[in-house]
């Protein structure tokens, strides 16, 4: 009984009813160490007795931390101001993530207008003020299947005049049509040589050329370009006339008497063949070159809209890497707020609990445990080496307390007891 009265009856003076006469630490410590020296002499300095007497001490230690509000407030006001903090930055990182996911989505309603822009451009390029007609597809598909049978045609009848007009020896039975259109023009060529071969093969190129000059002097409007496209009709007109005249005098004197004048320009002029070689080539180059000029402004307008189109997917492309930024800026974000998130509602269990000073307790401990060791050596009658055995048993027991309670770290000032613990 006089042990457990003595227990009951260690550190009165910690009792924080009377504010202003709550004792110093150093007036605790000789508390603590008075008390462990009477304890010491009651129970003879048995440590098992020390080691009641240590949990009697800390839990008491303990409640009167609890029971101090003002100290309690102090030894969280760190927490108190962290968790103001921390709340500050949540809500300065909420709006900022409330930003980022503002202009995310404005980002991605772009990317799928633009996308359907892209679309409706090919159906309706004039909603977009692109300058072509609506069924320019059509035409520029029409058009580019009569210049190619219109090229192959003025192909094979520039082979076959030139070749006539140049190399062939015409024989009494050819007609009119048989001396513009030779089907053995290209192996009659080829076996006279390379130079006859490349000479008809490449003549149709000359018309094509001209035809293409002709289409890029149109197009660039003025007085010189109207002279320039002009002296283009005249020589091909001229060339027309020329193959026209040599065919048709081959013609002529294969069937001319001795009644008949010398084949001149005017026997020429007053010949329908001659005319008719000159409008078969002469006028099936023209409408190759309207044609030709038609195609080349419908692939304009087609290409105007897809370079309308690429602008657009470049722009989407563009947006899609800010877009992916943005995402990692925005889990960035989320991530830090999680974390703030938890370290919040640890704060708050921090603050709503309790925090116990642990290097305080430890420091009046141990002055208990040197009081209960100074009775041992000074006031108990033991032998030295019992002496020093009671004295190693006490340490020991001391060691396992502190290790027991988790308070044998000292890289930190307090423990802190949370409302969840």
């Amino acid at each position: 009984m006089g042990l457990l009265k003595s227990i009951a009856q260690i550190k009165p003076s910690l009792k924080p009813e009377v504010k202003e006469n709550t004792p110093s630490f150093e007036d605790q410590k000789v508390t603590y160490h008075e008390d462990g020296r009477s304890t010491s002499r009651l129970c003879q300095g048995r440590s098992e007795n020390l080691q009641a007497s240590l949990s009697a001490i800390y839990y008491k230690f303990e409640n009167n931390c609890k029971k101090e509000e003002e100290e309690q407030v102090k030894l969280k006001q760190p927490y108190v101001t962290e968790l103001k903090g921390k709340r500050t930055l949540m809500l300065t990182k909420g709006e900022e993530l409330q930003r980022e996911k503002e202009k995310l989505e404005e980002k991605e309603t772009k990317v799928e207008k633009l996308r359907s822009d892209i679309v409706n451009v090919r159906r309706s390029p004039q909603d977009y003020g692109i300058p072509v007609e609506r069924k320019s597809s059509s035409k520029f598909w029409i058009g580019t299947i009569l210049l190619a049978f219109l090229s192959v045609y003025i192909f094979i009848f520039y082979i076959s005049t030139s070749y006539s007009a140049f190399f062939r020896t015409f024989d009494p039975s050819t007609e009119l049509f048989g001396g513009m259109f030779y089907p053995k023009a290209l192996q009659e060529a080829y076996d006279a040589g390379a130079l006859e071969l490349g000479f008809i093969i490449f003549i149709p190129f000359v018309f094509f050329g001209l035809g293409y000059l002709i289409h890029v002097f149109m197009h660039k409007q003025s007085i010189a370009n109207v002279f320039k496209v002009i002296l283009l009709f005249i020589t091909t007109f001229i060339f027309d006339a020329l193959l026209a005249y040599l065919i048709d005098e081959k013609l002529y004197n294969l069937n001319k008497t001795f009644e008949d004048p010398e084949f001149s320009i005017s026997v020429a002029f007053s010949s329908p063949s001659f005319w008719v070689i000159i409008f078969a080539g002469f006028v099936s180059y023209i409408i190759w070159g309207l044609v030709f000029d038609i195609v080349m402004k419908e692939h304009a307008d087609k290409d105007k809209i897809e370079n309308y189109v690429i602008s657009l997917e470049n722009e989407i492309k563009n947006l899609i890497q800010i877009i992916s930024k943005q995402n990692n800026t925005i889990e960035s974000l989320e991530e830090i707020i999680r974390a703030k998130k938890v370290r919040c509602s640890e704060l708050e269990d921090i603050i709503d609990g309790f925090i116990l000073p642990i290097r305080n307790y430890k420091a009046l401990s141990s002055e208990y445990l040197q009081g209960w060791q100074e009775c041992i050596t000074s006031e108990i009658v033991l032998g030295p080496d019992q002496t020093k055995d009671y004295l190693n048993e006490c340490i020991k027991v001391y060691n396992n307390h502190i290790a027991e309670l988790d308070l044998n770290v000292d890289d930190y000032q307090n423990k802190v007891y949370t409302k969840t613990l």
